[in-house]
């Protein structure tokens, strides 16, 4: 699976733990920024080229690291055609996907350990939508509304530089 990775410094070593590990299993890694910690990038630009990778086809999911996990979530899920979702758990990495069809993992280095967060991206990327046995349908019907209205909401997004300070 082609998958978009993003992160900002304070992400990039919990990013590039999670992408060696999605590499291993033969997933396509695609790496949005930021690519070293030199220099600070800002979380809003490379929501905004998570978003756009998706919108342009380039892969199915992403995943995208910062200090907590909220401001990749924000940044990202403000745009038309994503639902980014800060996770904590693998049960979360899990039922975004299965309940509310999220495209993008966000999580936190100071919250999600290296191990934690490559069972997470693992659930995360394993699970499928509606797939829970026993949901009455019209429940399921109403996991699709919702999906599809969240989707819709937003600007697109556009080409955008990483941004630093």
């Amino acid at each position: 699976m082609k998958v978009v990775m993003g992160s900002v410094v304070k992400g990039f070593a919990l990013k590039t733990a999670i992408r060696q590990h999605l590499e291993a299993q033969g997933h396509e890694v695609i790496d949005v920024g930021c690519h070293d910690t030199s220099v600070f990038a800002k979380f809003p630009a490379i929501g905004e080229r998570i978003a756009a990778a998706l919108a342009r086809g380039e892969a199915e999911l992403a995943i995208s690291c910062c200090g907590s996990g909220t401001g990749a979530s924000l940044a990202a899920g403000k745009f038309k055609g994503v639902c980014a979702v800060s996770c904590e758990s693998v049960a979360t990495a899990r039922l975004c996907r299965v309940v509310n069809d999220a495209n993008v993992l966000c999580m936190g280095e100071s919250i999600v350990s290296p191990e934690l967060g490559c069972e997470m991206a693992d659930a995360f990327l394993n699970a499928r939508f509606q797939d829970a046995a026993g949901i009455p349908q019209p429940v399921l019907d109403f996991w699709a509304e919702a999906r599809n209205e969240l989707l819709a909401r937003g600007p697109e997004a556009g080409a955008r530089d990483i941004e630093t300070l």
